[in-house]
């Protein structure tokens, strides 16, 4: 671990300034409370001072060494050990110092039992204090630390979940799709290779794009254009496609492959259950900054409700609250032979990586 004092500049800046200006107070006392003349009372505050500057510094390597997770009793008297010894230390090295540079007489004055006294209780002090301000660092690095672990750990977490969700999306309509050129391999050759040839191209965008980008609708709707071609081999005219995307929501960004759950529903629930033509109208709008798409078909009212496990749908809900951690993006209404999905888009929301 790093030295909490001397690892930054404006740290470093700050301890010394905190002990020049108790150098001058210490001089000051000296020189008006004690009566020592001018010089020896700074040359004494310069010198005790700077020894405690760095025997200050120096004080957190035993700190940090000390183990803790002994007996309190046991850290106590390592502390109290290595706080005598500073203090010891700091008075008599202070002392020879001093005496090189002021006459016997204020030696006398400065030394005395009675200033010595003070000047131990005032090291001992300046020790637990040290102590005090080391351990709260400590502390507070190790919460910072497992705040940045915890943190790492979440987003290693998203990140596998989106991973995760998007593998039900590819494969569910890779399935889908498969069966249906199956089909067709036997009914419709040619169409069969048109549907191949625009599967592979689906599946080139989808493979090489990153689950966390985001990119603008006029990629994201292109891409369902050809999802709804692939479409529309199989069913021919009984799936027709409308839109409105206005200019400006065209650049808007949003999650890669995000639409395809809302086209993959309405073609489940519209086409597969219905015997006359279904059509797919697309809305964008932009509301408030953000980008709101909805996507409406209808459907047979009569015809029997196709059930199916709802990855789709779920799968759009947890992706965008995964991403700009809300829950209320998706609404979705049913009614009058109509089903609409609304979904919106943050545009001014900073996503977590």
């Amino acid at each position: 671990m790093n030295h909490p004092i001397t690892s930054e500049n404006i740290t470093l800046k700050l301890y010394t300034t905190v002990w020049v200006v108790l150098a001058l107070i210490h001089s000051g006392i000296m020189y008006w409370s004690y009566e020592i003349p001018l010089i020896p009372a700074i040359v004494d505050g310069l010198i005790y001072n700077t020894l405690m500057y760095f025997l200050g510094l120096s004080l957190w390597f035993p700190v940090l060494y000390i183990d803790t997770e002994k007996s309190w009793i046991n850290t106590t008297a390592q502390l109290l050990a290595s706080g005598i010894v500073l203090v010891a230390f700091w008075l008599f090295s202070g002392k020879l110092l001093v005496s090189l540079f002021v006459s016997e007489e204020i030696q006398q004055q400065l030394f005395e039992f009675k200033k010595m006294t003070t000047r131990g209780i005032v090291g001992g002090l300046l020790f637990i204090l040290y102590v005090l301000i080391y351990y709260l660092l400590m502390f507070y690095n190790e919460i910072q630390e497992r705040a940045n672990q915890q943190e790492t750990m979440n987003r290693l977490l998203r990140e596998t979940e989106l991973k995760a969700l998007k593998a039900q999306l590819n494969p569910h309509f890779l399935f889908n799709s498969l069966n249906s050129i199956s089909s067709l391999t036997i009914t419709d050759p040619d169409a069969a290779r048109e549907m191949i040839n625009k599967l592979s191209d689906f599946l080139r965008y989808s493979l090489k794009k990153n689950d966390n980008i985001l990119l603008p609708l006029r990629d994201e709707l292109k891409n369902m254009t050809r999802y709804l071609e692939i479409e529309k081999v199989r069913f021919g005219d009984r799936l027709l496609c409308e839109s409105i995307v206005p200019t400006e929501c065209k650049d808007l960004k949003l999650p890669v492959l995000i639409l395809q759950p809302l086209f993959e529903n309405a073609v489940k629930h519209g086409v597969y259950e219905s015997i006359e033509p279904v059509t797919i109208r697309t809305f964008c709008r932009c509301i408030e900054n953000d980008l709101e798409i909805s996507v409406i078909n209808n459907y047979d009212k009569d015809g029997q409700t196709r059930k199916g496990e709802g990855i789709g749908l779920d799968n759009i809900v947890n992706r965008l609250k995964n991403i700009y951690h809300r829950e209320d993006l998706v609404t979705i209404v049913r009614e009058n032979g109509h089903y609409e999905v609304n979904v919106r888009i943050p545009q001014n929301q900073t996503t977590r990586k």
